[in-house]
């Protein structure tokens, strides 16, 4: 288990003062504490409420969000950049790809059918997916102020590889701890991030 708390204390934002306010947030509106900083056209962080103090950071929706996918979208999203090194986008080999459909059993009167998600839903849980997206965003950021020494730890983050099992995916990022999500937008805005982070409850 991978999971991390802040450290208070530490940051231009990120004091015992801040978490009074945000507790007040918390019991009082059930939100994020406001920020002027972030901007309107900030991408939104969703700290959903699965219930039972479980939460799960999604980026760009709160929605589970899997999409339907045609066997050309598939195969050119997920398949062929697999196979062939190619990303979405920069132009197919039409050779390959023919034999990519015969790979896959895949006729050209099926490409522009809607696909069976199962063929691509573990790839997209892993790259396409909110919490997905949540997680490869935020893994790499010092969310927790390493270099510093002294300071109060509070909140949670769990982030969750693709060897580990939560809320039946593989790739996210994960807290129990409702105050974790002002505590998470703070720091991001101390670290110059345009990211606004909102609690909601689940879709």
């Amino acid at each position: 288990m991978n999971r991390r708390s802040f450290l208070v204390g530490s940051g231009s934002i990120l004091t015992s003062a801040f978490v009074d306010k945000a507790n007040w947030f918390l019991r009082n509106r059930n939100s994020v504490v406001p920020f002027a900083e972030a901007k309107e056209n900030a991408e939104t962080l969703y700290f959903v409420d699965l219930g039972h103090q479980n939460f799960d950071l999604r980026l760009g929706t709160p929605e589970y969000g899997l999409p339907d996918l045609t066997f050309r979208q598939w195969l050119e999203k997920y398949e062929y950049p697999l196979n062939f090194g190619h990303q979405s986008g920069e132009g197919f080999n039409k050779d390959s790809f023919e034999k990519l459909m015969g790979w896959h059993d895949v006729e050209t009167d099926q490409l522009d059918e809607i696909a069976p998600f199962e063929l691509y839903h573990k790839k997209w849980e892993l790259t396409d997916s909110p919490f997905a997206r949540a997680h490869l965003y935020l893994r790499d950021l010092d969310l927790f102020n390493e270099s510093a020494s002294n300071g109060e730890l509070l909140g949670d983050l769990e982030f969750i590889d693709e060897h580990q099992m939560h809320m039946g995916y593989t790739l996210g990022v994960a807290s129990e701890d409702p105050l974790t999500a002002s505590l998470l937008q703070a720091r991001l805005l101390e670290l110059g991030k345009n990211i606004s982070v909102k609690i909601v409850d689940e879709i």
